[in-house]
């Protein structure tokens, strides 16, 4: 019965840690064997990629094609710049021991408790100390049931209290008490057709061109039952929307970035039925998009799995010139034929796509008891950070139980919107910042869960300037 618990206890720990019992280690090797099957990982190299790419401490051109046994070695290497720990002690560890422990560092330094210089001089030993320390304080527990808990769980536990502590601010949308006026916010957004603007991302141009609309979205159109078009429509202040031209047909779940003096837009298509791709087209400048004259589109591959489901691209990042001179960062959702999970790519050049799952995040949200879909989600800047604001449906086909979380280096804390008709079911997260610290938020409210006003629609608001 004890070995039992025990291994129920540990069977979402997917990091080893040298540091606990021997019992421990044997649990977490039987729950990294049940891990890779449950999140379908032939290799650990989707999980390292996701921990390296969170640290931050390499750009994300240079690992995506390394090998699983090339990622340790980078890990070594960064390691043995970063703390006190000696090169023939980090290559007697396992790829997922280091991987741990550059998690730990991530958490100290991304939290402000250690300095680089700090952790300059710290060991492995150290590392963990300071979590258990932290959490100990931060969450009123006791100190002996602490240090018993695995590097991993001392990680997550230690997020658990920082992105709430914070990001308060981003982390309650409270719809009626920031607003200070009714134009703060408006349900159920149309464009001036009458048509409803679902799943709206939208971009602020900055053009210096006459005429030209101070905002920019991408959304979609119901043509029949299951099918949509892609529209581009403007905007000046982001509550009255100006049908502008259509994007492609068979095209839905759309983002739209500035790059340069041009607009990139991402989206997925559904040419052949079910067998959704993600695709892409580049504007080299203002006047093209509205006129959809563009210079570069991209129809991508399938290649995470084999039921060829693929899309609600968010465009998280991108260097050079332009996507022919350059590369895409791009997050996504995969259909393993039975829900939505999350992976990641980067077009290289205009032609190279490289895509792995998105582990880390995967894993974490799933250890929140969400056992629906993890799709739609938009990344931004908030005070020098990248953040993500994520949907995951918390119960497989109920469509009264999405939420939105907010997520850091691949760690998450479920956000709390609150409306005028106390709407609960939310979906397809936007946002930009307008102004200095001001943001406007995009939501897709369903049917289910919520009010008649307020459902079966996009929800647009401003969120007045936030606590530093």
């Amino acid at each position: 019965m004890i070995a039992f618990l025990l291994f129920i206890h540990f069977i979402s720990f997917y990091l080893t840690d040298i540091y606990t019992t021997s019992c421990k280690n044997i649990s977490e090797s039987y729950s990294k064997s049940i891990l890779y099957k449950s999140t379908e990982l032939k290799t650990d190299k989707d999980l390292l990629i996701s921990v390296i790419l969170n640290s931050k401490w390499v750009d994300y051109n240079r690992i995506v094609k390394m090998s699983s046994d090339e990622l340790k070695e980078l890990l070594i290497k960064e390691l043995i710049k970063r703390t006190n720990e000696s090169a023939d002690k980090l290559n007697n560890k396992t790829k997922l021991e280091l991987a741990s422990f550059c998690l730990a560092y991530t958490f100290l330094k991304t939290t402000s408790i250690k300095s680089e210089s700090e952790l300059k001089e710290m060991s492995f030993i150290d590392l963990r100390n300071s979590l258990i320390i932290e959490n100990t304080e931060n969450l009123d527990l006791d100190i002996s049931t602490v240090k018993a808990f695995t590097t991993k769980k001392l990680v997550k536990l230690g997020y658990s209290w920082y992105l709430p502590k914070t990001f308060e601010s981003l982390i309650s949308f409270d719809i009626v008490g920031n607003s200070s006026s009714p134009l703060c916010f408006k349900f159920q957004l149309k464009d001036d057709l009458k048509r409803r603007m679902d799943v709206i991302k939208i971009v602020k141009t900055n053009e210096n061109i006459n005429n030209s609309f101070i905002y920019l979205a991408v959304y979609h159109v119901a043509t029949s039952k299951d099918n949509f078009n892609l529209q581009l429509a403007g905007s000046n202040d982001l509550f009255e929307w100006k049908f502008i031209t259509e994007i492609d047909q068979n095209a839905h779940q759309g983002d739209i970035v500035k790059w340069n003096n041009g607009y990139l837009i991402a989206y997925e298509e559904d040419k052949i039925k079910g067998a959704n791709n993600i695709a892409l087209k580049y504007y080299t400048n203002y006047d093209n998009l509205i006129s959809n004259n563009s210079a570069f589109e991209k129809h991508l591959n399938t290649s995470i799995h084999s039921f060829g489901v693929e899309g609600t691209p968010d465009i998280r990042g991108f260097t050079g010139k332009n996507p022919t001179n350059g590369s895409v960062l791009i997050g996504f959702h995969y259909h393993n034929g039975s829900i939505d999970k999350l992976a990641m790519g980067i077009l290289q050049n205009g032609n190279h796509w490289t895509a792995w799952k998105n582990s880390l995040a995967e894993i974490n949200l799933r250890d929140m008891n969400i056992m629906g879909n993890i799709g739609s989600r938009k990344s931004f800047n908030y005070r020098g950070e990248s953040l993500t604001l994520q949907e995951a449906r918390f119960i497989k086909n109920d469509w009264s139980k999405w939420k939105i979380m907010l997520g850091h280096n691949g760690y998450y804390s479920e956000v709390k919107i609150s409306t005028p008709k106390k709407s609960t079911s939310f979906a397809n997260p936007s946002i930009i910042e307008i102004e200095n610290n001001k943001y406007a938020i995009s939501l897709f409210v369903p049917s289910e869960g919520n009010h008649y006003r307020e459902n079966n629609g996009s929800v647009i608001f401003l969120k007045n300037k936030l606590k530093r």
